[in-house]
């Protein structure tokens, strides 16, 4: 049995042809009966299969348990397999305002409908959105009526509905019935008892009625009534609904009987863009029974007209008649619909009202005409009877960002803010209002930024000293703007400036009364280096206002000193420093942090070495290092040195023999020195001062030549001793078109150069020795001339032709 559940539900989910040729499929699966089907019968690994199979056919799972219902499926386990399907599926973001709302759309919405609710994402279009048309944005669960409900009284029984009877007291039994094609049930021993077209309520007298037959003590209301009898409806039947007009997926659905206009229209994705949402009838045998407007359940919950279905019941959604669109401050601005009697002060409500922004005495309306568009001003007495068009645009504008009383004082008082302008406000109660005035004000001058009757700033200013004692006083107008200055804001910031040998050094704040001693501390003291011979302040000359008296002073000078505890001297402690005083702390001229050179290569202790003395040379770290190894390529020295000079920029020139450096790259030169003659002399000038940061390099032997620049292929080339540059170009296949055979040099191993030379008319090329590098230079590329270039060449030609040739033979 299991087995053909399963085959089931795969060729509902798998097999499209049985969707699209019939909706449901019914005819397709009148063999198996899901009646008995369990939700615990299918693993949610079979489940997950199902659901993947079915998005890769295209297949809906609501259609595929609509079919499943059809032949039996018992709706809360259909229910309880939606559930899971919801569980197994990836979750949306709980996002949206109208969450709240659709939860109040049906009272038989089931709990897993309510917990995907939370779930939805209420996606966010561009331009003016349609009111409503977000509860029915893709990605919303289906609305299902939900099974586990009491039975309505007035529920109409009808084939395929299942009726429970339980019976217990004195005798029991439990019937489960369903109602067959002909609309009866069959109560063994009792025969056929007919319930179609009666209500529940109206079926259970007429059942219990027959089982007073069978039962003695079942007495409904009698005082000696043994036995007990309910009826109650179980499983509901299904029932075909057909759903036109301007919805977006017209057609007929298979529902249950307890489905609602709502539940239907929902699952038909709702009214189209031009689909009316007031205008939803319902039509049974031909007449229509109800018409249900959304906006009574979107605005206030009534379901009313959200009437229960009937098999064979056709809802019509009709046109829209009039939709206007509301901007601006409304708390709800979008598209909605209106009849024939709804006024403007109806659409602000529908919108939500204006907002707390919003300029409510009049609204501006853009109104199409047959030729133009006009605009219509509606003042806040007429919103109730003004009758609004189809098409209009209502925008609500805001307020003005402006204060009808307001006064604005700012800077040295307590509570700078704006104040309300009452009647005969003064400045000294403004001033009175915002606590006083600091200490720290500028009592000599305030002014008042005053709006003029032309809409422009003018200024009144006042003495602030003479309006706080009461001498005398001005009157406030609206918008005024009171500043009184702090006497800090007035004149330049004051600073003094600390450099040198203290920790912290830089520009700090000046105070009144501060020393030297103070502004040292200040900084965090003084540095080991500091030199205890020399503390030096500068101080700004303010010279004379008149031109004639100018001098030639640019700065005082103050020297102190400290002892070797660098403690400040007491002329120093009680010297008192002025705003803008620049002070340095020199460093002891003999002070000297520990500075290395490296060495590196074929030496016996490479690493790093402090230098011992300024004077220290190559030789010397020789000597430090142990000398160097047999297998030290003495010729190949190196001395890379660090230095703070521009690099040059990149020239051809013709570099002579015995140059002694080329530069490497920017603050890093590379010295060609000859180690041979250094250890051979030592002290000579070719041994060379050491300087902090050099690099001393004794590289192994060397077997190879490099050959780069305007060859045909750089390369190295294995060392033969005897053999000169020519003989290298050709092993590196030979100068290219572009090479600049003349103008070839060789870079030996320790960095220096040799360039080929001429003796008389023959050219000698320069040694190679192991490790070299022999550059070819190139020729600069030039780019071909165009043909108006060309043709221009040649016609200068020619006309210098012509008149050589006229000069010549008038000569």
């Amino acid at each position: 049995m299991l087995k053909k559940i399963f085959f089931l539900v795969s060729l509902i989910l798998l097999i499209s042809p049985l969707v699209t040729d019939s909706v449901f499929g019914q005819q397709n699966l009148s063999g198996y009966d899901l009646s008995r089907v369990k939700s615990s019968d299918i693993s949610d690994s079979q489940l997950k299969q199902y659901i993947e199979k079915a998005e890769q056919q295209g297949v809906s799972i609501n259609d595929a348990f609509n079919m499943a219902r059809a032949r039996g499926l018992s709706p809360s386990v259909a229910n309880e397999l939606m559930q899971r399907v919801e569980q197994v599926r990836k979750a949306q973001t709980p996002v949206g305002p109208q969450v709240e709302l659709l939860r109040s759309v049906s009272p038989m919405l089931t709990a897993r409908d309510s917990a995907v609710v939370d779930s939805v994402e209420i996606e966010v279009e561009e331009g003016p959105q349609i009111f409503g048309s977000s509860l029915f944005k893709e990605g919303y669960t289906s609305f299902e009526p939900y099974m586990n409900i009491p039975t309505p009284v007035n529920y109409v029984l009808g084939a395929g509905d299942e009726i429970v009877i339980d019976i217990w007291g004195a005798a029991s039994n439990f019937y489960q019935l369903q109602v067959s094609p002909e609309g009866s049930i069959t109560i063994e021993n009792v025969g056929p008892v007919y319930v179609h077209g009666l209500t529940i309520e109206e079926a259970s007298s007429r059942i219990i009625g027959k089982l007073k037959q069978l039962y003695g003590g079942l007495k409904p209301g009698a005082p000696d009534q043994s036995t007990f009898a309910r009826v109650t409806l179980g499983r509901v039947r299904s029932i075909q609904v057909t759903i036109i007009g301007e919805v977006v997926r017209p057609g007929t659905y298979t529902v249950p009987s307890l489905a609602t206009v709502f539940n239907v229209l929902y699952n038909a994705g709702g009214p189209n863009d031009i689909g009316s949402y007031r205008q939803i009838e319902v039509l049974r045998n031909n007449t229509i029974v109800s018409t249900f407007d959304l906006y009574d359940l979107l605005l206030n919950g009534d379901q009313s007209a959200n009437i229960r279905l009937n098999d064979q019941d056709v809802i019509r959604v009709a046109t829209v008649k009039s939709r206007v669109e509301t901007r601006g401050q409304v708390r709800r601005p979008a598209l909605y619909e209106l009849n024939k009697v709804e006024t403007l002060a109806d659409l602000v409500e529908y919108s939500g009202g204006f907002t707390d922004s919003a300029y409510t005495r009049q609204v501006r309306i853009i109104r199409n005409t047959e030729k133009e568009k006009m605009l219509v001003s509606v003042s806040r007495d007429n919103y109730n009877e003004f009758q609004l068009l189809n098409g209009d645009i209502v925008e609500a504008d805001k307020l003005l960002d402006r204060f009808v009383n307001r006064v604005t004082i700012e800077g040295a008082v307590w509570r700078p803010a704006d104040y309300e302008l009452t009647e005969g406000l003064t400045l000294s109660q403004l001033i009175s209002l915002a606590e006083g005035l600091r200490p720290d004000a500028f009592r000599s001058r305030g002014i008042i930024n005053r709006l003029s009757p032309d809409y422009d700033y003018v200024v009144e200013s006042f003495d602030v000293e003479k309006v706080v004692k009461g001498e005398y006083d001005i009157k406030l107008e609206p918008e005024d703007h009171v500043i009184i200055k702090s006497i800090h804001e007035v004149r330049e910031e004051r600073t003094v400036y600390i450099q040198g040998e203290v920790l912290m050094p830089g520009t700090y704040q000046f105070r009144d009364g501060m020393t030297l001693e103070d502004l040292i501390l200040t900084a965090n003291g003084f540095k080991m280096s500091a030199s205890e011979a020399r503390i030096e302040v500068n101080r700004r000359v303010f010279g004379e206002a008149a031109p004639s008296k100018r001098g030639s002073s640019m700065a005082e000078v103050f020297v102190f000193g400290v002892d070797r505890k660098l403690a400040i001297s007491d002329e120093a402690k009680a010297f008192r420093v002025e705003a803008f005083d620049k002070v340095y702390v020199r460093q002891r001229p003999d002070y000297q942090m520990q500075q290395s050179v490296v060495v590196e290569g074929e030496v016996l202790y490479p690493g790093e070495y402090v230098l011992s003395d300024r004077k220290e040379r190559i030789s010397d770290i020789i000597k430090r290092v142990g000398g160097l190894t047999e297998e030290a390529y003495v010729a190949g020295a190196t001395l890379i040195r660090k230095t703070k000079e521009i690099e040059r920029a990149e020239t051809e020139i013709q570099l002579s023999i015995g140059e002694l450096f080329q530069v490497k790259k920017k603050n890093e030169i590379t010295i060609g020195i000859d180690l041979e003659k250094i250890l051979a002399r030592p002290g000579s000038h070719h041994d060379i001062y050491l300087s902090p940061g050099d690099v001393l390099r004794i590289p192994g032997a060397l077997q190879t030549v490099k050959v780069s620049g305007g060859v045909l292929r750089e390369t190295e080339i294995r060392y033969d001793e005897g053999k000169n540059l020519k003989y290298y170009v050709r092993s590196s296949g030979g100068f290219a078109q572009n090479a600049r055979r003349n103008r070839a040099y060789v870079v030996y191993a320790n960095g220096a150069v040799d360039s080929k030379s001429r003796f008389l008319l023959f050219g000698i090329n320069p040694k190679v020795e192991p490790g070299s590098e022999i550059v070819i230079p190139l020729k600069p590329e030039q780019e071909p001339m165009t043909r108006g270039e060309r043709i221009s060449i040649l016609s200068a030609i020619v006309s210098m032709s012509a008149v050589v040739i006229t000069a010549i033979s008038r000569f």
